[in-house]
């Protein structure tokens, strides 16, 4: 089976990030310039609840938790309207007063069907769990977001998401996959790696008001800025396709994998993007692709990752990837 590359569009993860940009969410990779804009969009009362509300969430300290359950979580979920998206926030809210996300996946059948290949469900259930704590303030946060979703999508988000968002995704989603459609990026990772794609396709959702690269919104599903030019997202989208091959629950039948994995996720996300920086170079002369930009992904600590990498990767007579992972986390975290 060819797996595909699915270029689309969400109205949550745009939603979101409009109200992320105009409260200007730390952490959210929000769009300060576009918040600016569209500051008019949403009531000084709101403004003046969420800055208190934010205080207590600082507090409690749970920013990772509270960016999966207000963000990641609800965009993974489809939506064309804003019905779909308040009774998202809703079944999530109900999961997170019940402790356990059990509650929200039987809310969406076959919707989170791809998650546990991603992250174990467990992982995720802590969680909830984490938030269970804090219920009553989890709860106060959901009901001023919801209560702030509303009012902007009857003031402004209707008629701007229809007229204009929309139509100037859709206009960026045609021109890019006439970039992207005639090359199987799937197969061409899966020559390199010598593994299988664990998803049936690949989604990514363009979105207006953001500055991240591309953010994660769980298993097989990416956010990325629709302001960035067709062949910096053609680059982006192949990185995020060889993360996809490597980051994922995959990595858990192997013993030492799966304890690099437990113990020092943000060092083996690092190495990850190293992989991709120095796999992708040999991707780009075989799909004539120019890089000549400096690559987004090459910040320092992924910089001095890569020669090592490298140096390992294309030693191997028979190459293994999860061996070469191994053999550069060894390297980078030697034994005293």
């Amino acid at each position: 089976m060819t797996q595909k590359i699915n270029i689309t569009t969400n109205l949550t993860p745009n939603i979101i990030m409009h109200i992320f940009s105009c409260l200007e969410i730390e952490g959210s990779f929000y769009n300060s310039d576009y918040g600016l804009k569209h500051r008019f969009s949403i009531l000084e009362e709101e403004y003046k609840n969420w800055e208190e509300i934010s205080k207590k969430c600082v507090a409690i300290g749970c920013n990772a938790e509270l960016f999966a359950v207000l963000f990641q979580i609800p965009s993974y979920i489809q939506a064309e309207d804003l019905e779909t998206v308040i009774s998202s926030f809703e079944k999530i809210s109900e999961a997170i007063e019940e402790g356990s996300i059990e509650t929200l996946l039987n809310s969406y059948p076959e919707v989170f069907d791809n998650v546990p290949i991603y992250i174990p469900l467990n992982v995720l259930d802590e969680q909830f769990k984490k938030l269970f704590e804090h219920k009553n303030l989890v709860k106060e946060i959901f009901k001023k977001f919801q209560g702030i979703l509303g009012g902007l999508w009857e003031r402004f988000y209707k008629e701007n998401w229809e007229k204009n968002t929309k139509v100037m995704i859709s206009k960026r989603i045609s021109d890019l996959n006439v970039i992207v459609s005639p090359l199987n990026i799937v197969s061409a990772w899966q020559k390199e790696l010598n593994i299988k794609f664990p998803y049936p396709e690949f989604t990514i959702y363009l979105v207006e008001p953001t500055t991240t690269i591309a953010t994660n919104l769980l298993a097989e599903k990416i956010m990325v800025s629709a302001d960035l030019d067709d062949m910096t997202l053609y680059k982006v989208i192949i990185h995020e396709v060889g993360r996809a091959f490597l980051l994922n629950t995959n990595l858990f039948t192997n013993d030492n994998l799966k304890t690099i994995a437990q113990s020092n996720i943000e060092k083996l996300s690092l190495i990850v993007d190293a992989i991709c920086i120095h796999i992708k170079k040999k991707l780009f002369e075989n799909l004539k692709i120019r890089d000549n930009k400096l690559d987004p992904y090459l910040v320092p600590e992924v910089s001095e990752i890569i020669p090592i990498f490298a140096q390992i990767w294309d030693s191997m007579k028979e190459k293994n990837i999860y061996d070469a992972i191994i053999q550069t986390y060894n390297k980078l975290t030697p034994i005293v």
